[in-house]
């Protein structure tokens, strides 16, 4: 009992003791809240902004009025905040606000939380920029680990974390955004407004230039409650424009602050895609005017955008496209599908442009060769592994059958292989590289070119019926330059073709102002086709120079062979033709042909030095063919496709055969059955 009593003695003690400790804390508080109600707070400026000067390591000043009336909400009023620009900024100032009003309840402060009932700003003004060094201004203060951390642990997780600003008015505000490493100056204005619904939405409207283009934006969001509180995805709008390309943006963002949720429409219009690369990062070639819409979303770092319709110059195109983040350099995967792929629209893969020669570089007049510079640092930013398929690819002067192409681009190497493109009822197919990891850019090429029936190839412009022949050949070349003409220029390798069992009338050759088949004393007549056996050329190329090594067209009369060069420098033309008969031909001159110029405007004519009719009976044929037994491992005119080169070939091989040549005819049908070759 007196335990008993003890403990309850003790108990009431303790009991009081708590009491008494209570009540003096309400004392502090009243005696607190007495003093704070009385003081004036514009004697507390200087020290809010030397501690503010501390934390950001950036000067920071309250030039006008400071009041804080405390109750529930607690009631701020500031009046110019100033917070100074890094040392090596233009301006002084990075941030400014004129006059900043808001509400604060004090309570979830208690818990760590900040809820704002409202949040005003007059005439704000935030200045956003980079150095030549890439060095941005809203870095603050020397980086260390605890800034670090600090810095992580304030940045929001979700949209959760946002403070809870019930109502966000801003007026008269400005965002200026400087960035000189990619040419980016943007003055925005933002303000608040209230929709027709009572609901308040953010609006944000720029101008100023991206990438040396003027630019115009104008974007609406919901309010920063609904991005804090509402469990909808947040609304958003953007219309944009650079220059003469244009974007829409509309849908909405689950997860706004980590960009995670992203569900939105895209449409994008211009006049050539080779603009997007300044905006998005991906390199392109020079396309005509195109529109594309599509879908856009995002998981984790990787950005897609799927289901995508549209048109580029007179191509339809359809796929996905996704650009993966957060490596070394971005990786951008396409899937891309035409059913109907304009020829034209591919110019800019080889450095020339959709709109014409008047359209890109040249070394000068009459050059037709892309001095294009090959996008170095393009190439090196991004990688890329991009399929297209054009089902159907049309030309100019010929429907062409259909196109495969990957193009892979790793650390500025980049690859288009396969390459492949039906043509004519043949293919051409190979691949080709261009590597731009090394000082200087090196290009290396190998295609070929099988069983394209030039009945096919020209079935639908104005030689239609007038050329026939099975053409096979391949393309050999390596090359260095900074752009695609100076590849060309300094380009070892071989060139050879060759067209077999061929047929042609003298339509064809109609509109030359020198008729080259009939000078050369191969006798042709109105429409009634002249077959050939065989037309090869092949050509040895040195530092840019395409020497001729066989030049030889074997009819069932006359045998043609050529020799000269073709600089691939200065595009010249220099070349020599010459005719001789098989067998003695009476009114045949057999004058030899020159061809000068350039290969953007040659020069056909005939040599005025030599005119006597010339009687092929004592020229071995042989010894005219001798030149092609080299070509045979080339272009392997012994396969099926070429059965008439490949007996050319193979009898050039035994000059002592070559000498005993017919002058048997073909039987005119072409298309690998031309017969009475030179045996």
């Amino acid at each position: 009992m007196a335990a008993d009593a003890g403990a309850a003695g003790a108990g009431s003690v303790f009991k009081w003791i708590g009491y008494g400790l209570l009540g003096l804390v309400g004392l502090v508080v009243v005696a607190v809240g007495a003093v704070l109600l009385l003081f004036d707070w514009n004697d507390a400026r200087g020290f809010v902004a030397r501690h503010a000067s501390s934390a950001l390591n950036r000067e920071v000043a309250i030039d006008g009025v400071l009041r804080v009336h405390l109750g529930n909400p607690i009631r701020i009023h500031l009046e110019g905040l100033r917070v100074a620009n890094a040392e090596w900024a233009q301006d002084k100032t990075m941030a400014e606000i004129k006059v900043l009003d808001a509400t604060l309840r004090p309570w979830p402060l208690l818990r760590g939380d900040w809820e704002l009932p409202e949040l005003k700003f007059q005439g704000p003004k935030l200045i956003l920029e980079k150095n030549e060094k890439g060095e941005a201004n809203w870095n603050f203060g020397p980086p260390n680990a605890e800034k670090e951390v600090a810095k992580q642990a304030a940045t929001p997780d979700n949209r959760g974390d946002i403070p809870v600003i019930e109502r966000l008015v801003i007026a008269d505000g400005t965002i200026r955004y400087r960035d000189p490493t990619s040419d980016i100056d943007i003055d925005n204005t933002i303000n608040t407004a209230t929709g027709g619904n009572d609901d308040d939405t953010v609006e944000l409207k720029g101008k100023g230039s991206f990438a040396g283009k003027p630019f115009t934006l104008a974007a609406a969001g919901g309010s920063l409650l609904y991005l804090r509180d509402d469990p909808k995805p947040y609304p958003l709008k953007i219309d944009a424009a650079v220059g003469k390309t244009k974007g829409h943006i509309e849908g909405s963002i689950a997860e706004p602050v980590k960009m995670q949720g992203v569900d939105l429409s895209v449409a994008l219009s211009g006049p050539d895609m080779a603009e997007i690369f300044p905006i998005v990062g991906i390199p392109t070639p020079k396309t005509r005017p195109y529109s594309i819409d599509g879908h856009l979303s995002r998981e984790g770092d990787l950005w897609a955008f799927r289901d995508m319709t549209g048109k580029v110059g007179e191509s339809d195109l359809s796929g996905d496209l996704s650009v993966k983040t957060g490596g070394e350099r971005p990786l951008v995967k396409a899937d891309l599908t035409s059913k109907r792929l304009a020829a034209q629209d591919l110019a800019g893969l080889v450095g020339a442009s959709p709109r014409g020669s008047d359209d890109y570089p040249t070394r000068g007049k009459d050059k037709v060769i892309p001095a294009t510079p090959i996008p170095v640092e393009k190439l090196r930013n991004t990688d890329m592994d991009v399929r297209l398929r054009g089902k159907r690819v049309e030309a100019p002067f010929a429907p062409l059958d259909d196109l495969d192409m990957r193009v892979r681009l790793n650390d500025g190497d980049l690859h288009f292989d396969p390459l492949s493109l039906g043509i004519g009822g043949g293919r051409i197919a190979g691949a080709v590289q261009v590597d731009s990891r090394r000082k200087v850019p090196a290009m290396r090429s190998n295609l070929d070119i099988r069983a394209m029936k030039l009945s096919t190839f020209f079935s639908e412009t104005a030689l239609a019926g007038q050329i026939g022949g099975t053409v096979a050949g391949r393309v050999q070349l390596a090359g260095t330059g900074k752009t695609v003409a100076d590849l060309l220029a300094t380009s070892d390798g071989k060139i050879g073709v060759a067209v077999d069992g061929g047929r042609i009338t003298s339509l064809a050759v109609k509109g030359l102002k020198t008729n080259i088949l009939e000078t050369l004393g191969v006798a042709i007549s109105g429409s009634k086709p002249m077959p050939f056996n065989c037309l090869v050329g092949n050509m040895s190329v040195e530092n840019g120079i395409a020497q001729v090594q066989a030049l030889v067209l074997d009819t069932p009369e006359t045998l043609v062979t050529g020799k000269g060069r073709i600089s691939l420098r200065n595009e010249a033309l220099d070349l020599r033709i010459v005719g001789d008969a098989k067998s003695p031909q009476v009114f045949a001159t057999h004058v030899p042909v020159l061809v000068g110029g350039t290969l953007g405007n040659p020069d056909i004519g005939v040599d005025p030095t030599e005119s006597a009719a010339r009687g092929a009976a004592a020229v071995a044929l042989g010894v005219l063919l001798t030149p092609l037994a080299s070509v045979l491992p080339f272009l392997d005119p012994g396969s099926d496709e070429q059965p008439q080169c490949g007996r050319l070939v193979r009898d050039a091989r035994s000059p002592e055969k070559g000498g005993q040549a017919s002058g048997k005819s073909g039987n005119g049908r072409g298309e690998g059955k031309a017969s009475g070759s030179a045996r």
